[in-house]
Order: C-alpha cells, then sequence, then structure tokens
C-alpha cells in the first residue's frame, strides 16, 4: 500500500498576512493536516492513540518555504514516515506541490510516541506505525541545529499561552509557534524561506513564555530565537527563522 498520503488544500484570505503571504504557521497547518489524515486513513488513529494513553509529540521540524502561497491556491499536501525511524525518533516529511507540479514548500521533522502517564517513550517498532517511503527530505536548516555560541539574545517579548493556543493536549499547539517568532520580527517587506524549531518543553495552558532574539540576523538571514517557560525558568523552544525580500 502507498506510504506517501496526498490531500488537496484551497488556501483563503485568512490565511493570509498584510503582504498576502500565506503565513508560515499556515504553510505548516497545511503540511501536518495530511499527515493527520494519512493517521485517520491507516492508523493508528488519534482517538486510537488516546485510548491507549499514547500521542506523538513533535520534537524537531525544519521546513523550506520555495515562494509565496497566496489565496485560493491549491495545494497537493503530501506526507509519509520516513525509512530512516528509528529507536525513539519518528521521521517524517512533508511537501506542498501547486498545479504546475511544483513544489512550493518541503519540510523534514522528527517525532515521539509518548506514554502520557508514564512519560516513557515509545520505540518506533512497537507504535503500530508499519509503513515507510523514501528517506528524510534535505532541508536548509539542519534538523538538529544549535544556536551559535556568540548569538546574543534579547528580550523581545512575552506570550501568554490563551485558550485559542491549546490542543487537546493542553498546551501550545506546535503549528502557532511561527507566529510567536513572525510577531517579533521585522516582517514589511518580507517574507519567512526557512525556519526550524527544536521542541523542548510544552508551554501549558495558562503559562507564559519569555521570547529572545538575536537582535539583527546573521550572514544567511537568519534570526536566533530562544522562548523560556515563566512557571519554571525552562526552555521551551529553540528557533531558527530565515526571512527573505518579496
Amino acid at each position: 500500500m502507498e506510504a506517501k498520503y496526498s490531500e488537496t488544500f484551497e488556501t483563503n484570505v485568512h490565511m493570509t498576512d498584510a503582504g498576502g503571504n500565506c503565513r508560515a504557521s499556515e504553510i505548516l497547518r497545511l503540511m501536518q493536516e495530511a499527515a493527520n489524515r494519512q493517521l485517520e486513513h491507516r492508523g493508528p488513529t488519534m482517538a486510537e492513540l488516546r485510548a491507549q494513553g499514547r500521542a506523538f509529540i513533535l520534537s524537531r521540524i525544519s521546513v523550506d518555504i520555495h515562494r509565496t502561497v497566496a489565496a485560493y491556491e491549491h495545494l497537493d499536501s503530501v506526507s509519509w514516515p520516513c525509512s530512516t525511524s528509528r529507536g525513539a525518533s519518528f521521521d517524517r516529511c512533508y511537501r506542498l506541490v501547486d498545479e504546475k507540479g511544483e513544489t512550493a514548500a518541503q519540510a523534514s521533522s522528527q517525532w515521539a510516541l509518548l506514554d502520557v502517564e508514564s512519560r516513557r517513550l515509545i520505540r518506533y517498532e512497537n507504535s503500530g506505525v508499519d509503513y515507510a517511503d523514501d528517506d528524510q527530505t534535505q532541508v536548509t536548516i539542519p534538523l538538529r541545529f544549535r544556536i551559535p555560541k556568540d548569538a546574543e539574545l534579547i528580550e523581545v517579548g512575552r506570550k501568554e499561552i490563551l485558550y485559542s493556543d491549546a490542543d487537546k493536549n493542553m498546551h501550545m499547539n506546535n503549528t502557532h509557534y511561527p507566529d510567536v517568532y513572525c510577531d517579533r520580527l521585522p516582517m514589511e517587506g518580507m517574507r519567512v524561506s526557512a525556519f526550524a524549531i527544536a521542541f523542548l518543553r510544552e508551554a501549558p495552558l495558562g503559562d507564559t513564555i519569555t521570547v529572545f532574539r538575536t537582535k539583527e540576523p546573521d550572514e544567511n538571514g537568519i534570526y536566533w530565537f530562544r522562548t523560556v517557560r515563566s512557571s519554571d525558568s525552562t526552555v521551551n523552544t529553540e528557533a531558527a527563522v530565515q526571512l527573505m525580500k518579496l
């Protein structure tokens, strides 16, 4: 049976920013919805995982956005578990393909399957996900990036985790994080060309995260981010966001 899953989506104006481009967060949602639907079709479904006390948790993701994406485009969102999955690492890739057959965006990610009560990681071979195809997609920012040691991070704001941020796991959904970063970047006349996020700890509903960022981009146009939970002063995420002019 085909390991790749594809679903066609139409973008709309509510997904676009002040420049008329689909926000990086919406690109991520389009990708992840194909993965969600693949699990619903192939299993294990979200309901089955909840019944087992399990949940997939995103560990790392790196996304390339090759061009601007406008409202009312039809995009095939393609997703597949990768044959590189090993141990407690579940590798999954994504691609958004436009009506010309060209790749508008692509991504590589690593997930963990968690026993919610014990917080124990479940190995790939015990997961019930027995279909995979291809190696990981090559991306601009490595999945296992490191914030440069000489990068000076300054506080650029705080974000309270509210009702509209949370999902069934009662913490901020991973697709909201690109908005947290972009809200604190000089986005006028710019667009996100690539971003990568390392999810280190959840941001629970009702908590607040403090956002730190490099003042200027590096030589590759990348701004580096770190978010810290107010509740216990632990690092919530680290991220890299690359901008380019429209």
